[in-house]
């Protein structure tokens, strides 16, 4: 009868742990998970294929990108503080859209809503942006990021 006790405890003792360890394990994959989405941004291996791209935009972000500005459904805005880069980057679809390359004051800005992407004034491409999607710009400009 004791063996039996010792057996049921022990039984016991492992199930407990087993569920213990899937636990940890599950916290670890959800940390490794939103990790690895924050570097979507400059992967595109996994973007949607259902939204148009400019002709010439780079597949992902540079690395030292830094956004500047996001919307959903409105405007974004961004002056430039040094020459660099820009792009766009469709958050709801994982794709860069659009890039180009500005100089210190140009001004940029993005309309989803109206399919406008502009610097000073003059369109930059002719693209279908989704409108309810989210989008970000991000600058590569050299200026100091203090």
């Amino acid at each position: 009868m004791t063996a039996l006790r010792n057996l049921t405890l022990a039984g016991a003792l492992g199930l407990s742990l087993l569920a213990v360890g899937c636990t940890d394990t599950d916290h670890h994959e959800h940390h490794a998970s939103r990790d690895y989405d924050h570097y979507d941004r400059y992967d595109n291996s996994r973007a949607s294929a259902d939204v148009e791209r400019a002709v010439g935009t780079s597949r992902s972000l540079p690395r030292d990108a830094r956004m500047v500005d996001e919307v959903r459904g409105g405007r974004m805005s961004y002056t430039a503080r040094d020459s660099g880069a820009v792009s766009l980057y469709d958050a709801t679809a994982r794709t860069v859209v659009w890039d180009g390359h500005v100089r210190d004051g140009d001004h940029v800005t993005v309309n989803p809503d109206k399919n406008r992407i502009e610097i000073n004034g003059k369109e930059q491409a002719d693209i279908d942006l989704k409108s309810n999607h989210r989008f970000e710009l991000y600058s590569t400009d050299r200026s100091r990021r203090y």
